[in-house]
């Protein structure tokens, strides 16, 4: 029995609001709800005067004896009385005013026997009562049926998972969804975004091969944040440099229990996610009561791998097998007082990401919507080396029975080398005859009309332009913190710094990033069965021969043709909070009063885009001459499968350029190459941006329970003030009347004031309401009302005037520094039946109302923006603006989970889950399905658990939003609907040994882009199914 005084603050709490509260007056300055929010620990620390004084506490912690865990999210009720409370991190509870005298608790949790415990009261004073609760027998079970002790304890760990995420669930008093990180089976390399999207309402972008970011209710991946324990992640990632949203390839699965999405914020939440707020909770020690060792140690390939060593294109033999693994250790120590946990992984493989591109010509003579002209084919294997490394620490250490200070720590290196090699057969319009078409091609070396010869890039060619990048993207996350819990109030003093890297390397790693070769003048056909077809028959028909490398660049001067792009962005975010929590009861009605401060502060800086570009002229300065060509590899050989559908195209014998050879030569022979001195200058200048953001917030929140109802309001207060570095660039006019030439460096230093940069301000602030209603209709029919202000900044790239250039798709992204911030409220609405033991059926709606909607993807022309065509030839220039009015879009799910128990025999250890989601925009989402499933079926008998999962997603418009029938080389884009399929199998061979396997896109489904209407092929991609084998040992 302890004694606790809720009126006291420990002096290291003092001390470190002190500094907080100093800080926060630099990004707040002087507001009300500042002064409300420093009153408030002083305010609540009070014993309140109507409070009956003849009350005591109970403290204690759940355990759940099936899996030897410390559980969250139990609930804890005071017979005859409405007070309900919920355990807490390491299975700890509080249940404050308890009346005097002998009171019986009882413990509920989804698929676990109830359990009771009387206790006496005493006023003034805490009792400890720990509750063991144990697994409830199957259902359907005979009396007599003997159940071996692991299998009994393998069908509670699978019921774990389950059971963790309704009683979150229906512990939270927003809209939250959670899944536990195991409910999905086995996970090839350790990938979120694999896990996530057989979550309900979710669904994935892909950038090729790879998960790239989430999408809740199909929103915008931007609308989304991640957080780990509630620690801001930093952005800075390869598929994302510019933007503000997280990406998969800068977070692991390793050491993470569990995922859990907001779809509507509470007023402690920074209130940037309008779509909702996703957490990655790390495993820690105290959650069991026992040391753990995990391992797990396996091999990883694609369905094209064999155990044969290949070569690559830097001329080497590899191996397309690799190994990898995962380690974890927990343990308490100091009789309980510290609990210590590690996870680590490594995992790699290799990936042939195999492409075919056809672009087309809507507006040339002879050309219609319906009967296009081709400009030209691409084909492009894609070698594509991925590694990523993970750690997870999490230390506790309890100072006091009330006071607990702890780290969390996670840290992730994703590195990936791919070598795209972009080969385009280019057929110019002119150079078409009459009964040329989208399925059979003819070009010829003249054009078709005058007769006349055809040069360089007027002519039918032949067009390397590879894209050969390394990207590493080193992510930490510290987060510590500091927590009192007395038995009516609490207090958190919480902290993080989060750092996120995107470094690109060429010339380090060996290699130029692109080598471009060409041969022109040439004449060809190039067949398919159909428009929806990427399976093409080529012949030459003129020009020389294509399948002899030597031949290259020697008819056409290419110009300039090499670019080394090494940059590096980084992302840096400092948080500080400080949140108070007081427990009381006004009129036998549980009242929580919740309220804190924060500061945020968020720096990000770039290069990139300030690639150096040069002419290989070779040894005699003449870039036609043979001394000139571009070495080509080999070993290596251009090699296009794509999935048995690359019709004769590896017969061909194209040429595979050397990056890495041609570097070798700028080593030993730099005057080989000349330098494209203004370019290097211009984009040198351009391309050095810093965004400063300093975010001060505060917030209160009220919570109360009347009866079989829940309530929540609250409101959150933040300023922002921006800072941005940005170049100051005089008008060409203004150069050329200083008497500078606008393309000489003096006249480039001129324009761009010798590199000096200003550095533009900004400053707003907004207020944010939000709360919810939950409803217990019965014990397992919970309805819930909710809603959420929130906001979204301009991305980085609008903020500091950032042009960015994605390789992948041609797109040339262009800044608006005067985009303005999105102000969106979010509506919500769900309807849940619990099923025993562990399962749920329900339905939820949202709406998001968006005010100055930020509309990227408006195309415009290169000189609009300060570029010319023969800057970027064949991408298209997009820019961003803000939509006027409000822009809505509305959301259904629909979901079901349930473990079938209550089937006979062998069939009780089969389990169901699925989700169907629609989406209804008022107008154009780029990349947003309107329709998204997934589905899922597990299966335990015995030693051996399999589940098969898949997931589907409708056709989504891609590209600008600006894009019209008539664009050329895309008109409107089209993603088509897919569907994917993976699997997962283990069998346990005793206590400790489990055999694993796991495959992810099982049928190996293409990702298909249409041009206009389904079935006329834009983009075709193949990646191959990817698999891992391996052993798990837990002890």
């Amino acid at each position: 029995m302890n004694k606790h005084s809720p009126s006291l603050i420990p002096e290291s709490l003092s001390l470190m609001l002190h500094v907080l509260r100093h800080r926060l007056r630099r990004c707040l300055g002087s507001k009300p709800i500042l002064s409300l929010a420093f009153a408030l620990p002083f305010l609540v620390a009070q014993p309140l005067a109507a409070q009956n004084a003849a009350t005591g506490s109970v403290r204690g912690r759940v355990f759940n004896a099936a899996t030897r865990e410390y559980i969250r999210n139990a609930e804890i009720r005071v017979v005859g009385t409405p007070i309900v409370v919920y355990s807490e991190d390491g299975g700890n509870f509080i249940v404050p005013a308890v009346p005097a005298g002998e009171v019986t608790l009882v413990a509920n949790y989804t698929g676990l026997q109830e359990t009771k415990a009387a206790v006496r009261i005493l006023p003034a004073q805490a009792v400890a009562c720990d509750l063991t609760l144990n697994e409830s027998s199957l259902a359907g079970a005979a009396a007599n049926e003997k159940v071996v002790q692991l299998e009994k304890f393998e069908v509670a760990g699978t019921r774990s998972g389950q059971a963790k995420a309704i009683m979150e669930r229906r512990a939270a008093t927003n809209a939250k969804n959670v899944v536990a990180a195991d409910n999905y089976g086995e996970l090839t390399m350790g990938d979120v975004g694999e896990f996530m999207k057989s979550m309900p309402g979710l669904s994935l972008d892909y950038v090729e091969v790879d998960t790239s970011a989430v999408r809740i209710g199909g929103l915008d991946p931007k609308y989304s944040n991640f957080t780990t324990d509630g620690a801001r992640m930093a952005t800075a990632t390869s598929n994302n440099t510019v933007g503000r949203q997280n990406s998969f390839e800068q977070m692991s699965i390793t050491g993470i229990e569990s995922i859990e999405f907001n779809n509507t914020l509470t007023a402690n939440m920074d209130a940037d996610s309008p779509g909702g707020s996703i957490n990655l909770r790390s495993k820690y020690a105290f959650q069991r009561n026992h040391r753990s060792v995990v391992f797990q140690l396996y091999g990883v390939g694609t369905s094209d791998a064999d155990l044969k060593r290949e070569y690559f294109p830097d001329d080497k033999k590899h191996s397309r097998l690799f190994p990898s693994g995962q380690f974890g250790y927990a343990d308490i120590f100091l009789g309980g007082r510290l609990g210590v946990e590690f996870n680590t992984s490594y995992n790699a493989n290799f990936v042939q990401q195999d492409r075919n591109q056809v672009r087309y010509n809507y507006t040339a003579s002879g050309a219609t919507v319906d009967n296009p002209k081709i400009n030209d084919i691409m084909w492009r294997p894609g070698p594509k080396m991925t590694h990523r490394e993970a750690a997870n620490l999490s230390v506790d250490y309890k100072l006091t029975p009330n006071l607990v200070a702890s780290l969390r720590g996670t840290y992730s290196f994703y590195d990936v080398e791919y070598v795209n090699q972009y080969t385009f057969l280019y057929s110019p319009v002119a150079t078409q005859p009459a009964g040329s078409t989208i399925t059979h091609v003819v070009a010829q070396p003249t054009n078709a009309t005058t007769g006349a010869t055809t040069t360089g890039s007027s002519s039918p060619r032949l067009s390397t332009e590879y894209s050969h990048r390394y990207a590493g993207t080193p992510v930490w996350l510290f987060s510590p913190k500091l927590e009192y819990k007395g038995d009516t109030w609490q207090a958190t003093l919480r902290g993080s710094y989060s750092s996120a890297e995107y470094n690109f390397r060429d010339t380090a790693k060996g290699f130029f990033q692109r080598t471009d070769n060409w041969l022109t003048r040439l004449g060809f056909t190039a067949d398919r069965a159909s428009a929806d077809s990427p399976t093409w028959t080529v012949t030459q028909t003129a020009g020389r021969p294509w399948g002899d490398a030597t031949n290259w660049n020697r008819d056409d001067a290419r110009g300039v043709n090499i670019r080394n792009a090494a940059s590096d962005s980084i992302n840096e975010q400092y948080t500080g909070y400080l949140d108070l929590k007081k427990s009381l009861t006004v009129r036998n009605a549980p009242v929580t009063i919740l309220g804190g401060i924060g500061a945020r502060t968020n720096d990000w800086k770039t290069n990139e885009g300030s690639y150096k570009a040069y002419t290989y002229v070779g040894p005699t300065g003449k870039q036609t001459d043979t001394a000139a060509v571009i070495p080509a590899t080999e070993n290596y050989k251009f090699d296009f499968g794509l999935d048995g559908k690359g019709g004769n195209i590896t017969a061909q014998n194209w040429r595979a350029d050397s990056n890495y050879a041609t570097y070798d030569i700028f080593q030993q022979h730099p005057e080989y190459f000349t330098p494209d001195t203004n370019g290097n200058l211009t984009r040198q200048l351009q391309n050095n941006k810093k965004i400063s953001e300093e975010i001060g917030s505060g917030y209160l929140e009220g919570q109360t329970r009347l009866g079989r109802a829940r309530f929540d309001l609250g409101l959150r207060y933040e300023k922002t003030k921006t800072a941005a570095l940005v170049a100051d660039v005089r008008p060409d006019k203004e150069v050329v009347a200083a008497g500078y030439a606008t393309n000489t460096v003096a006249g480039i230093l001129y324009k761009y004031h010798n590199g000096e940069q200003t550095t533009r301000h900004g400053e707003y602030d907004n207020w944010f309401l939000s709360g919810g209603f939950k409803f217990d209709f019965t014990k397992k029919l919970v309805g819930q009302l909710a809603f959420s202000d929130s906001i979204l900044r301009p991305d980085y790239a609008n903020l500091g005037g950032v042009t960015t250039v994605n390789d992948s798709t041609q797109i040339v992204t262009v800044p608006n520094p005067e985009l303005k911030p999105e102000r969106s409220r979010k509506y919500y609405a769900g309807l849940q039946y619990f099923l025993e033991p562990s399962g749920v059926v329900g339905v939820s709606y949202y709406k998001l109302d968006v005010k100055d909607l930020q509309q990227t993807g408006f195309t415009v022309d290169p000189e609009d923006v300060g570029y010319s065509a023969s800057d970027y030839p064949g991408y298209t220039f997009v820019s961003a603006q803000n939509a006027p009015g409000t822009s809505t879009t509305d959301g259904i799910t629909f979901e079901y989970s349930q473990q079938l128990t209550f089937l006979p025999g062998a069939f009780k250890g089969l389990s169901l889950y699925g989700s169907v989601t629609r989406v209804i925009a008022d107008g154009v989402r780029i990349g947003t399905p309107n329709k998204v499933a997934n589905w899922g079926v597990r299966y335990r008998y015995g030693r051996f658990n399999a589940q098969i999962n898949g997931n589907w997603q409708a056709a989504s418009r891609l590209g600008a939003v600006g894009d019209t029938l008539t664009t050329n080389n895309t008109g409107i884009r089209w993603l088509a609907s897919r569907e994917l399929w993976s699997i997962s199998a283990s069998y346990r061979l005793n206590k400790h040994l489990e055999l694993m396997l796991a495959g992810r896109n099982i049928f190996n489904a293409p990702s298909i882009q249409y041009s206009n209407v389904p079935g006329r092929i834009y983009l075709y991609d193949s990646y191959g199914s990817l698999w891992s084998a391996g052993i798990k040992g837990t002890f």
